[in-house]
């Protein structure tokens, strides 16, 4: 009898294992399933997050290399300074985020790299949950072994919101400043990447063709930043913050700065201040 009894309870664990082994494999192969491949990652693709159609090679699609370096620069030292160094993620990013929404009890600072970014635009949807947010970190690691940098930051900034309905760099430098994205200069270049966190709120200033005090403290910010870190020259500064004191403003009168109120600052904006680690 103890024999029988021993017998079926292994049968009983064999069916379950086996059960367990199978179960396993399918969701394996349906995780593996919802995976971008090489060759969607690379190609022609609609996004999942606001339906931009992306396509390397097609008339809307910009190369890096006609897009003016000034943009590229502000957006990577403001966005995400360590992207040409880090393989997707910024642990002392997430650490400090993690730190203040844990204090603060909400999502106050967000930490997402450019590659993150890329991938939550092509792939996810706006859907807020631990799954997403772990699909969104496979997919990033995918994307980092799959192009070069060089072409995720081209493909970001072919995707990224400028604006209301406004995505890509080509739209945007049409949108605001009539021109062709490698012809942006320092200023144009500084106020699109001060966009980027919250297009459709931080646009009002070009709406009103004046900045509002918080976007000049922003603007100067970042020209700042680009001088203080050696990504422009003295005279670059110079010339840029000639040019930011009559920024938007048709009649070409120098607009004096001034600090902006409390009630003016923009309380979700602290994460967007000065890089604190720069290679």
């Amino acid at each position: 009898m103890p024999i029988r009894t021993s017998l079926r309870t292994l049968a009983l664990l064999l069916r379950i294992l086996i059960a367990l082994f199978f179960l396993s494999t399918f969701v394996a192969l349906w995780v593996w399933s919802l995976f971008p491949s090489d060759k969607e990652i690379r190609g022609c693709l609609t996004t999942k997050m606001y339906h931009v159609h992306l396509c390397p090679g097609s008339d809307q699609y910009v190369r890096l290399n006609q897009i003016s370096p000034y943009l590229e620069k502000a957006v990577v030292l403001t966005e995400d300074a360590s992207f040409w160094n880090h393989n997707g993620f910024d642990i002392e990013e997430l650490e400090k985020s993690l730190k203040k929404n844990i204090q603060e009890k909400r999502f106050a600072r967000g930490g997402s790299t450019i590659t993150q970014q890329l991938a939550k635009n092509m792939f996810l949807t706006k859907e807020k949950t631990l799954s997403r947010k772990l699909m969104e970190a496979l997919i990033t690691i995918r994307i980092e072994k799959t192009l070069k940098k060089s072409e995720i930051l081209e493909r970001y900034l072919n995707v990224v919101q400028f604006g209301k309905d406004l995505f890509g760099i080509q739209k945007a430098s049409q949108y605001y400043f009539s021109k062709r994205p490698k012809d942006l200069t320092l200023v144009e270049s500084a106020f699109l990447t001060f966009l980027l966190p919250s297009p459709e709120k931080y646009s009002v200033s070009f709406q009103k063709k004046q900045l509002t005090p918080f976007a000049r403290q922003r603007l100067n910010q970042i020209i700042d930043n680009l001088f203080q870190y050696h990504r422009i020259s003295e005279d670059e500064y110079t010339l840029a913050k000639d040019e930011l004191s009559r920024f938007l403003n048709p009649a070409g009168e120098v607009q004096e700065s001034k600090s902006p109120s409390e009630s003016e600052l923009d309380p979700e904006a602290e994460s967007e201040a000065a890089p604190e680690h720069v290679n």
